[in-house]
């Protein structure tokens, strides 16, 4: 069977997708500079990759992006979010989307600590890291960050899919 040359490169980013998050040793090497994605996925032992995917599958880069009962608000500052927030507290915060209700107890973090990307990605790649070690096959490890139905999960890892392929193809800013 002969393939396209979009089906070769997904196959290819698929396989060396697959590589990273079950052959990576995040932990192996430390951090070189001040990148707060670098230093996350070092520091809960996970794939920079798949944390990167994941931020752009959840927020699209935005560290200030908020979601409420499923609308997403994009706030333009970090005081725009702390305005919203004083109101909110059903609420997914920042570049990783953590859910609030749930987590903020549990880590011992409060909202406005969310919006801080080196915070928000340090609990972010600690919840990955815990939806990594759950039973499964890859993809239904990776959708346990997000959680929902089956219909949800598959759309999610779509995205994270998609986001992981801009990333290796530096179209990520």
């Amino acid at each position: 069977m002969r393939r396209s040359g979009a089906a070769r490169e997904a196959i290819g980013a698929l396989i060396v997708f697959a590589a990273v998050l079950l052959g990576s040793n995040a932990r192996a090497d430390p951090p070189s500079g001040d990148d707060p994605y670098i230093v996350a996925a070092h520091d809960a032992g996970v794939p920079l990759q798949l944390l990167v995917a994941i931020a752009g599958a959840e927020s699209g880069y935005h560290p200030f992006a908020l979601n409420i009962h499923g609308r997403e608000i994009l706030c333009r500052s970090r005081e725009e979010a702390e305005r919203i927030l004083m109101t909110e507290d059903n609420v997914d915060i920042g570049l990783m989307q953590i859910n609030w209700p749930f987590w903020g107890p549990r880590l011992g973090v409060s909202k406005f600590d969310l919006l801080d990307p080196r915070i928000n990605l340090h609990f972010g790649a600690r919840i990955l890291r815990q939806a990594l070690e759950q039973r499964g096959n890859i993809w239904d490890r990776i959708s346990n960050y997000h959680a929902g139905t089956a219909s949800t999960r598959q759309k999610y890892n779509e995205r994270v899919y998609s986001a992981y392929l801009k990333y290796l193809r530096g179209q990520v800013r």
